[in-house]
């Protein structure tokens, strides 16, 4: 069954009218995936090095065997706010008489082809080469990767399984990240190190193969939990359901896979590419990534604490250079549609949710396109990290918020040059809020610990904006829709 789906997979793909598109997207997203790989590769070549003359460990395998269990949580944490749902068309297959069970395991297995499942391979396998495969020999140092990476395998099937259960809750979302970050706590006040329970577990996978089936037994069960559920929503009358979008859908633009919001999300893409001055401000945000270059200096090994929040904000201007500069006119740029997007059955919530898709993509190309500033120190991947999740997770939100108010008309088809329209009290100030309020966290807390402390609890705070992201842009979506009629009737007349 499995070769028949491939074969009508690479058929669509190949008699699809937008095939050279696609065979972008496809390329543009290897290069950047391949480029963060390349830089953990990197990385982990160097890790046992970095454990034993920066941390000074002597005992590597001890220690890899406790961390074993943050990576994991890590991990878990991580795909569960970037790891999708599986699409797949069934809608043209359950009508046929082809089992349900086969469709879902090809579903499943298609969708452990990921980066995220080469990330213990990229991480591990040098130090295990190298710190314990020297000592327990290489058979046992296979057990202990190919444990660990059983262990990835059923982080995914897992995760897969909470994000059906949770569905969306509020208190569930809480529960889960409450107890992913949980061990992380207590290690960071000193109250428990709940790696030391697990230890022995992962030391045993180096003395034979138990711990191996252990984690294979517990993939499996993960397995089948997600299994059964989505055989259970694999019907015609559940695949169009508002529940069930991992069920259904096509791949036809960059962003198509996220539903109506998404091609919204594709329509403005192409707004700013095809119009002169949306283009100007990419190309802006493009030429300002050398900003850092001003800056950023790899003498002294002391950068980032030099001028307490500086650099900071440097790294927050280089990769919201584009929030601040195209977001300003959030509702402007659709000046003449805005009835269109205001009559559609959810035309508002999706053109915000489109639109928000459109400024954290981009956010993170200029985070990838960031990366050679490593060259001047790991610290400014720290800041530029930060800055991403502030910027994600409250940035975004901010800027959206004060563009709503009270948004001026423009006509997206004029130039860039000395074009003032669309701008009012709240586009010049908007800049204000952006910058000032990771500071709100960023100084106390810089006064009261350390600067690295204080990145930390900015980074925090954007991370709990994106747990809450949905409950934030509700709120910005009910504004918009509060002030609709003023907005329409205001653009109206500039027609």
């Amino acid at each position: 069954m499995a070769p028949e789906f491939i074969r009508l997979f690479v058929l669509e793909k190949v008699r699809s009218l937008s095939l050279g598109r696609d065979i972008l997207t496809v390329a543009l997203t290897f290069i950047f995936i391949a480029f963060i790989l390349v830089y953990l590769a990197g990385f982990a070549l160097f890790f046992g090095t970095i454990l034993k003359d920066f941390f000074e460990i002597q005992d590597v395998p001890a220690f890899l065997n406790v961390a074993a269990l943050y990576y994991l949580f890590g991990e878990l944490s991580t795909r569960f706010i970037l790891q999708k749902k599986p699409l797949f068309e069934l809608r043209n297959i359950l009508h046929l008489p082809v089992k349900k069970t086969g469709v879902i395991h090809y579903l499943l297995s298609r969708s452990l082809f990921s980066p995220f499942s080469l990330l213990v391979i990229i991480l591990f396998l040098p130090v295990t080469i190298t710190e314990i495969s020297p000592i327990y020999g290489p058979i046992h140092a296979a057990y202990w990767l190919s444990t660990l990476l059983f262990l990835s395998f059923a982080m995914h099937f897992l995760v897969l399984w909470l994000k059906q259960v949770i569905d969306g809750s509020l208190i569930g979302i809480i529960a889960f990240f409450g107890i992913a970050i949980a061990p992380f706590i207590l290690l960071y006040f000193g109250l428990f190190t709940v790696g030391e329970v697990t230890a022995p577990f992962f030391a045993l996978s180096i003395s034979g193969p138990a711990s191996l089936v252990v984690a294979i037994v517990f993939m499996c069960i993960c397995y089948l939990l997600i299994h059964r559920t989505y055989r259970s929503k694999a019907y015609l009358d559940s695949v169009s359901r508002k529940g069930m979008d991992f069920l259904s859908g096509t791949h036809k633009d960059l962003f198509s896979r996220f539903g109506v919001a998404g091609m919204y999300a594709d329509t403005e893409l192409k707004l700013i590419l095809r119009h002169k001055r949306s283009r100007s401000y990419l190309i802006m945000s493009l030429l300002f990534l050398f900003y850092g270059l001003i800056f950023y200096r790899n003498d002294g090994g002391g950068l980032v604490m030099e001028i307490p929040g500086f650099s900071l904000f440097i790294g927050i201007f280089i990769i919201s250079i584009f929030f601040i500069n195209y977001g300003q006119f959030f509702i402007s740029w659709n000046t003449a549609s805005f009835d269109y997007y205001m009559l559609k059955h959810h035309g508002l919530e999706a053109l915000v949710r489109g639109k928000m898709l459109v400024l954290i993509t981009v956010s993170l190309f200029l985070y990838l396109l960031s990366m050679p500033y490593l060259y001047f120190g790991w610290q400014i991947i720290i800041l530029h990290t930060v800055a991403l999740l502030y910027n994600i997770g409250i940035g975004v939100h901010v800027v959206v918020r004060l563009a709503l108010w009270q948004p001026k008309p423009m006509d997206i088809n004029k130039g860039a040059m000395f074009n003032y329209e669309g701008t009012g009290i709240a586009q010049f100030l908007i800049g204000i809020p952006f910058f000032a309020l990771p500071y709100v966290i960023y100084v106390p807390v810089s006064f009261l610990f350390d600067a690295y402390t204080a990145l930390a609890a900015v980074g925090l705070f954007g991370i709990i904006g994106i747990i809450f992201y949905d409950k934030m842009v509700a709120y910005s979506v009910r504004a918009l829709h509060a002030n609709r009629h003023n907005i329409s009737s205001r653009f109206r007349q500039s027609i």
